[in-house]
């Protein structure tokens, strides 16, 4: 998709050509003239400057068609559609949106949870028995994977392109495989920190060249709905990771957890060799250029806002993530707290299932505002929680809210950017959502330690609640469809 400046203006009105005449594009000088064309000095050409390069008149009555795509518009400002060129006829097919290569990367994306949801869960537990380990260390254990990744994103959204998005994912998932075994040999707790470390860049590098690929699989007019059901997928890995770690743990032991990850991994291996994935349009043709890692190579700065807003709202929900069984012991709540994530889980793919359609049909604020309130009342209620009912309903709510504003803001960055800078937008998002997850346990401790749980809730609540003022004036403020330009409200 094509970038399409906001201020873009639909030509001018001008003499049509004949509809049998091929147009002549900018900078072709050979006369192509059909035998009924007429002369030229007899009936004279458009100005090609006047067909490409008027802008966006928003008094002309059709110029704020609403449900013109972009490739739409693209075609309306090269030239290749006039004024009076008919309109699509109201029953045209929708762009096809389950394909081989879509599912395809579906599978692959719930193999790199799956078996990140399943390491984590009893990585701490592994270097404790093993190693024995302080409860630091082990902690360090489980979390220097995601330091890896973190890590790893910072050059992954340029690296990825000239490497080669499908050649990088085969790479990565060759690696997953590895590593599951490795961990059979690991024999001290400084070896097992360093294959995490390389897991986790493996997983960053490969995630970047999937979720970069994927969007660019999704027809631009269903990005919405396609984030949904790709997003949908990896609200499985949550609830199943952790109860595969801890049957394979308790019957069987460590090995088994290792193997099964190696197995899973296999089944991404297979699937990223079967699949046929769009790469980046342009790469720099020196190795000079390839290389040379810029602040442009690492944030895209048109996707930074959306990616700021997602990293306050991942904050918010890391406080659940962290303290929610602390808060359930201390209260007496050990029950709610263990199937919160289990009916977090089913209220995501409720969620999903029908957001992105919302989203594609009548723009990004009528998904966001409302799912916003949901997640920040989640945490309101965590806050007031009086008995264990009020803590499966903050489930519910956190599902419905938190869970559909991830794909939301992945398909709206997606939107905004042309094909050569999806990776490092998408990358960007994750960037700065992972910095809110790992910064919210080191400031949300003291609030817990010199307040208690429910202060540190109702800080979250308040935090989440203020991104909606952040979203409006960021990106609300403007009337935003999928494959739609984004133009001003009009008032």
């Amino acid at each position: 998709m094509h970038s399409v400046p906001h201020d873009r203006r639909t030509p001018r009105a001008h003499t049509a050509a004949p509809h049998d005449v091929p147009r002549r594009s900018r900078g072709d000088t050979t006369e192509r003239r059909t035998p009924q064309q007429p002369d030229p000095a007899e009936e004279p050409q458009a100005d090609d400057h006047q067909i490409d390069d008027h802008q966006f008149d928003e008094t002309r009555p059709d110029a704020s068609r609403p449900d013109a795509s972009a490739e739409g518009d693209d075609a309306a400002v090269s030239g290749d559609q006039t004024d009076d060129a008919p309109p699509p006829p109201p029953n045209m097919e929708r762009p096809r949106l389950f394909t081989k290569d879509f599912l395809l990367a579906i599978v692959i994306n719930v193999v790199f949870a799956l078996v990140f949801y399943m390491l984590v869960t009893g990585m701490a537990v592994f270097a404790v028995e093993e190693f024995r380990s302080g409860q630091t260390a082990a902690g360090f254990a489980a979390s220097a994977f995601v330091i890896g990744a973190l890590v790893s994103r910072f050059a992954a959204g340029k690296y990825v392109e000239f490497l080669g998005r499908r050649r990088t994912m085969i790479a990565c998932l060759a690696i997953y495989v590895l590593a599951g075994l490795a961990y059979l040999w690991v024999d001290s707790y400084e070896v097992l920190i360093a294959l995490r470390v390389v897991h986790g860049v493996a997983f960053g590098f490969g995630q970047t060249a999937l979720n970069a690929a994927v969007f660019s699989l999704i027809p631009a007019s269903r990005r919405g709905e396609g984030a949904g059901y790709y997003m949908l997928a990896v609200a499985l890995p949550p609830a199943i990771g952790p109860m595969l770690t801890l049957q394979l743990t308790q019957h069987l032991g460590f090995w088994a957890m290792f193997v099964s990850t190696s197995v899973v991994s296999v089944i991404g291996l297979v699937a990223a060799l079967l699949i046929r994935m769009p790469e980046a349009a342009h790469v720099p043709d020196r190795w000079r250029d390839r290389l040379r890692l810029r602040p442009a190579d690492i944030i895209e700065p048109r996707a930074f806002a959306l990616a700021a807003i997602a990293m306050l709202l991942g904050f918010g929900f890391a406080s659940i993530m962290t303290f929610l069984n602390g808060f359930a012991r201390s209260e007496g709540m050990v029950t709610a707290a263990s199937l919160f994530f289990v009916i977090y889980a089913a209220a995501v793919l409720v969620t999903r299932l029908f957001a992105g359609r919302i989203q594609d049909r009548y723009g990004d604020n009528v998904v966001v505002y409302p799912t916003i309130v949901l997640y920040a009342v989640s945490l309101g209620l965590l806050a007031w929680s009086p008995n264990q009912a009020v803590i499966m309903v903050a489930g519910v709510l956190a599902g419905l809210g938190f869970g559909a504003l991830l794909p939301a803001f992945q398909a709206t960055i997606a939107s905004m950017l042309p094909t050569t800078r999806t990776s490092i937008g998408i990358s960007t998002f994750f960037i700065l959502l992972d910095t809110g997850f790992g910064l919210s346990p080191l400031v949300l401790g003291p609030l817990v330690e010199f307040g208690s749980y429910r202060i540190m809730f109702a800080a979250c609540a308040v935090l989440v609640t203020s991104t909606l003022v952040l979203y409006w004036l960021l990106h609300g403020r403007f009337s935003v469809k999928q494959g739609v330009s984004r133009r001003p409200r009009r008032p």
